[in-house]
């Protein structure tokens, strides 16, 4: 179970600290074995794709022309589609997505640049050092992002319950629980910003706990300075900081009236417009405005009428996918209920990212694992799961950590799938899909080996052949990509008796899939 985990009996947070440094250098490990061993046919170390395209070209654009000018970037690294940048009416590619993964990004790039370099090879940002450092980033964005969570749920654990024998094991064990349970663990390795939503929010909550209930108006100046980071690497985050401001509105205390309270809560708002001045002038000179949705005014819609599917669609549903939040969120309510300053705030902040999401046209988050645009919230479900912990005994505390073992197996599980292309990036899951399907990964990829080789029979034109080798694999148990095979395979072969059996089961197959 994730609260043994072969952790030491007593873990200081010096301790947790150093295991979680070694666990970096092992996730670095591991994206260089992934890199060179590309599962699924894809490489960890490039750049492609949409999103991870205009991150990269926006930090290679400050950082060697020092403006939001794309242009030259796209025709060394284009994104594969450009409906989200197509060329707006100031002649530049438009950029709807959040500056400040990118700007975090740019010392890495440097220093590729510089070993690229020193190697001989063109120090121009587009070099092999340079991609694979960059590419490096999220990892060691989610590894000090799981430090910040530590440190904060150490501290949240001991303020729980002071005579706590052990905080830094029940800690460093919900810390695990959240990268495995959640998406946390599968976006250390994609080159996008969850990684860096991770942190900051990580960062935020971890610097707040020790500035929550005083007026030291430096702290809160780093504060806002976090926050403000957090909210330009995903706008829709800036509800985050509705968290502090929330806490202290519900309090009451009597120095709130006193200009040392007042001073601190300006340097707070103070370091989050200092973060956003580099968004409103890439938005300035892209889009001719100050504040804008770039993806226009039809990109989010009220009544957030998506909700449920955010919640529990097969498509990517945040308690489908990560069951593990589920237990956290139930922890934060039981919290709430104890302790309502403490816990509302947060719960808030949950309820109106949730909200927002299920606003937007674009709820599933596409190609996503599971709801990334959520990912910001896994901070608070380890908050959630922690607090379910210590309400517990020890007997129903070692039946929670078993159900949190398993909520992480199963993720786990569900992150083998979709990175081996064993379920579709895209769209809705059947039963078997989400459950039973995560024992039977062999069978699955030799099935998927079996769908590669009929389309080469059918190609080749061996329709026939291409229909038992599909009845083959289809005896094996109920597949997708078999029954759509089959489906294309029997047309070619002219058999009206075939081809409508496998319609007609193909037909069965999309209509057992959950909504």
């Amino acid at each position: 179970m994730l609260s043994g985990f072969s952790f030491p009996r007593g873990i200081s947070l010096q301790t947790g600290y150093r295991i979680l440094l070694g666990f970096t250098f092992l996730m670095l490990t591991m994206f260089a074995v992934l890199d060179a061993a590309a599962p699924g046919g894809r490489r960890l170390a490039k750049i492609t794709g949409i999103d991870t395209v205009n991150y990269f070209d926006v930090a290679h654009s400050l950082l060697f022309d020092h403006d939001f000018n794309l242009n030259n970037e796209f025709q060394r690294f284009p994104p594969d589609s450009r409906i989200w940048s197509s060329t707006q009416p100031s002649g530049l590619p438009g950029s709807p997505w959040g500056v400040g993964f990118s700007i975090l990004e740019i010392p890495l790039i440097a220093a590729g640049t510089a070993i690229d370099g020193a190697a001989g090879r063109p120090a121009d940002g587009y070099g092999p050092a340079a991609v694979y450092l960059y590419c490096l980033g999220p990892v060691l964005m989610t590894g000090l992002g799981m430090a910040a969570l530590f440190h904060f749920l150490y501290h949240f654990a001991l303020f729980r319950n002071p005579s706590l024998a052990n905080p830094g094991r029940i800690s460093l064990a919900a810390t695990f629980a959240v990268f495995l349970g959640t998406n946390v663990g599968y976006y250390a390795f994609v080159h996008t910003s969850h990684a860096a939503t991770f942190l900051c929010m990580s960062l935020l909550l971890a610097l707040w706990w020790n500035v929550r209930d005083n007026c030291d108006t430096r702290r809160w100046l780093v504060l806002g300075l976090v926050g403000g980071l957090l909210s330009v690497c995903h706008w829709q985050d800036v509800l985050c900081l509705g968290g502090p401001g929330l806490y202290d509105l519900m309090g009451g205390q009597p120095w709130k009236n006193t200009r040392a309270w007042l001073r601190s809560r300006i340097a707070f708002i103070g370091g989050v417009v200092f973060c956003w001045i580099p968004q409103i002038v890439e938005w300035k000179v892209i889009y001719g405005k100050y504040v804008t949705i770039p993806q226009g005014g039809g990109f989010i819609s009220f009544p957030p009428v998506y909700i449920p599917s955010v919640l529990f669609s097969s498509r990517n549903g945040w308690l489908t996918w990560t069951p593990l939040v589920a237990l956290g969120l139930a922890g934060l309510l039981l919290g709430a209920v104890r302790s309502y300053r403490l816990f509302v705030p947060w719960l808030f902040v949950i309820g109106l990212e949730v909200s927002v999401i299920g606003a937007m046209q674009t709820w599933h988050g596409f190609d996503s694992f599971g709801s990334r645009y959520l990912i910001v919230n896994s901070s608070l479900i380890g908050m959630g799961l922690l607090t379910l912990v210590l309400s517990t005994g020890s007997r129903p505390r070692a039946a929670l950590w078993t159900l949190a073992t398993a909520c992480c197996v199963f993720t786990c599980l569900f992150a083998i799938q979709f990175r081996l292309d064993l379920i579709p990036s895209n769209e809705t899951l059947s039963s078997p899909e989400i459950f039973s399907d995560k024992l039977a990964l062999v069978r699955l990829l030799r099935q998927k080996r079996m769908v590669r080789e009929s389309a080469g029979l059918v190609n080749d034109g061996h329709p026939a052949e291409a229909v038992r080798l599909l009845e083959s694999a289809d005896e094996m148990g109920e597949n997708r990509f078999v029954l759509n095979a089959l489906r294309s395979a029997t047309k070619a072969t002219a058999d009206s008796e075939k081809e409508k059996k496998a319609e007609s089961r193909w037909e069965a197959f999309l209509r057992s899939r959950w909504n």
